[in-house]
């Protein structure tokens, strides 16, 4: 199924706003795409509108990884003007991402963007046929002429998650669940642990890949797995799945954390915090850089370095982020910033994955 918006349109059951402004962590919980990327858009050019297909796999509303990148999306047309969104919805079946590639690129829409890792070889391969046409890989590692990548460092926020969890446990033993073990989600897997391992050695940490990004009774069964192994502290990344980890972790009075979109208002009482991503600039440098004849072949990055990163503590829980806590974050935080902070090659370490 798969329905068009254009980039006016809000979403009326929008609850809470996809944030990221730099500094440490923050207590909001609202905020905006960061205020100073706004400097770096061009004039509103004359003529025709730039146009923009945004493919998602799940829903505009989803409160992650789909919202933030409607979000992003719309914000980047707002910031440089005279930009035409069109939005997709789920789109997740690969069997269907080539018909809908096809057919914004035979409309002759400048930039397709297709908003998740499965869209790989789709768009590599559609591409080819359509040269004139820019193309937008979320997540992957293949570009062409006219194909960019573009991804997060997620092992940055997955490692500052791992810190709090690492802290707040009491049970030494904390939890993880993500969708499919692909590169951006097995890179804050690892991440998630090593940054819990470098403030408590004795913690144990239970990591689940459901195997489907959108298998949402899967995704709550894996999270009470972990909490009935004794695990008291649950983050979770791999789009909407992730709602259902924060509704088991509520169920059982269990801590957790957010990711993609702020999520501290879904469960209020549970989520500590969330780990919050923000394409908006990265996607009017995508435009701007087509526009300019200079795209493709680049992957694009978003980080704690951009603004495009950054840990939302939720307000009623913000007690539990001590001074202690706060300081490990802020020191991690600034150590990736500066470049000082590598993890390493995470694709090449394997992590045992409880079943």
């Amino acid at each position: 199924m798969k329905r068009t918006l254009m980039h006016c349109w809000i979403v009326g059951l929008l609850l809470i706003a996809l944030a990221a402004c730099g500094g440490a962590a923050t207590q909001e919980t609202t905020v905006e795409e960061p205020a100073a990327a706004a400097t770096t858009a061009e004039e509103p050019a004359a003529g025709e509108a730039y146009r923009v297909a945004l493919i998602l796999p799940g829903r505009a509303d989803d409160v992650s990884w789909n919202q933030a990148a409607f979000e992003g999306m719309n914000w980047a047309a707002e910031q440089l003007g005279n930009v035409e969104v069109t939005v997709v919805e789920q789109v997740y079946d690969v069997a269907d991402i080539e018909p809908a590639l096809i057919d914004y690129a035979q409309q002759g829409y400048d930039l397709v963007v297709g908003h998740g890792f499965q869209f790989q070889e789709p768009i590599i391969k559609v591409a080819a046929d359509f040269p004139d046409t820019s193309f937008a890989l979320g997540t992957g590692f293949k570009t062409a002429p006219n194909v960019g990548v573009y991804d997060v460092k997620l092992e940055e926020g997955a490692y500052v998650m791992g810190i709090i969890a690492g802290m707040l446990t009491e049970s030494n033993i904390i939890g993880v669940v993500g969708g499919l073990d692909v590169s951006e989600i097995h890179r804050g897997h690892v991440a998630f642990q090593m940054g819990a391992e470098s403030v408590n050695p004795d913690v144990t940490v239970l990591n689940s890949f459901v195997g489907d990004f959108n298998d949402l009774s899967g995704a709550k069964e894996a999270a009470l797995n972990q909490i009935n192994a004794g695990a008291d502290v649950l983050w979770q990344s791999g789009d909407g799945i992730g709602i259902a980890v924060l509704n088991a972790c509520a169920e059982q009075g269990v801590i957790c954390m957010g990711n993609n979109a702020n999520q501290n208002e879904i469960e209020p009482d549970i989520t500590v915090a969330s780990n919050v991503y923000a394409w908006g600039p990265m996607f009017v440098q995508m435009i701007q850089e087509d526009q300019a004849g200079a795209y493709g072949d680049k992957q694009y990055w978003i980080n704690f370095a951009n603004e495009g990163e950054q840990t939302i503590v939720n307000p009623p829980l913000a007690g539990r982020i001590t001074a202690a806590i706060q300081a490990r974050i802020d020191e991690a935080r600034q150590a990736f910033i500066a470049g000082t902070l590598d993890l390493g090659d995470l694709d090449a370490i394997t992590i045992e994955a409880q079943q």
